[in-house]
């Protein structure tokens, strides 16, 4: 038995109210939820209540009756906790992020099998080689800039497309990318300790160290434009 149009919307307001934030998880669990539901009522004889009540608990979401009253059951146990739902975000955030770690190792592997990207990869060292000889502090805040691109890359799909706001996937991909920024942050506050103050610190470090970062950034942007495309595709047919 299919389920009507209201039902399906009961279930992402029902999704909703139980902090359900990301819309791209709440489609998997919607698409889920519809079909274990649909199941039970056709093979189960069960009533759409009764069937998405054990559904929710399927999922480890808890619910004591005792002291609910009979006609509350229903709505009690729907809400009453979201457990199971926040252990599926984490396993989720999870396999996520080991999925952009490992699509961000296959495109540098891919990018250093190509005569284009070295030879890019070249004219990046030699451009930073050049500006590093006349202005050092030039090339150190191109440098960071360059550092910064994927984050810079993150703000912009955000406020382009609401396709990427809360959407787990392009969280977990901005996450990924902040990897590079860590690191360089890391190697920032090392060399820091051996200086007074920033200014004395070597520029030439950071040269090194974003010239070192270039091919992870450049497959961290490919990797936000490939993210941004799938969720956009996905939004599109669902909301639009």
């Amino acid at each position: 038995m299919k389920l009507t149009k209201e039902e399906i919307q009961f279930i992402d307001d029902y999704l909703i109210k139980n902090k359900v934030k990301y819309w791209d998880v709440r489609l998997e669990l919607l698409d889920h939820i519809v079909s274990a539901v649909e199941e039970k009522i056709t093979k189960g004889g069960m009533s759409f209540n009764e069937a998405l009540l054990q559904v929710h608990r399927g999922f480890g979401n808890q619910f004591i009756e005792f002291g609910v009253p009979k006609n509350k059951i229903f709505e009690s146990g729907l809400y009453q906790s979201n457990i199971g739902f926040k252990k599926f975000i984490r396993n989720k955030q999870k396999a996520l992020g080991r999925k952009y770690r490992k699509m961000t190792w296959n495109h540098l592997k891919v990018k250093f099998s190509t005569f284009k990207f070295w030879l890019e990869y070249l004219a990046i060292i030699l451009l930073f080689i050049m500006l590093y000889q006349f202005k050092p502090e030039l090339c150190f805040l191109i440098g960071l800039l360059v550092l910064m691109l994927p984050t810079i890359y993150s703000v912009y799909y955000s406020i382009k497309d609401k396709s990427t706001r809360k959407s787990l996937s392009f969280a977990m991909a901005t996450s990924s990318a902040m990897a590079v920024w860590s690191l360089y942050n890391l190697s920032f506050y090392i060399l820091k300790d051996s200086y007074e103050n920033v200014v004395n610190m070597p520029h030439g470090f950071f040269v090194i160290v974003t010239c070192l970062f270039y091919p992870m950034i450049r497959s961290n942007i490919e990797l936000y434009q490939n993210i941004y495309k799938e969720n956009k595709t996905t939004f599109n047919l669902k909301f639009l």
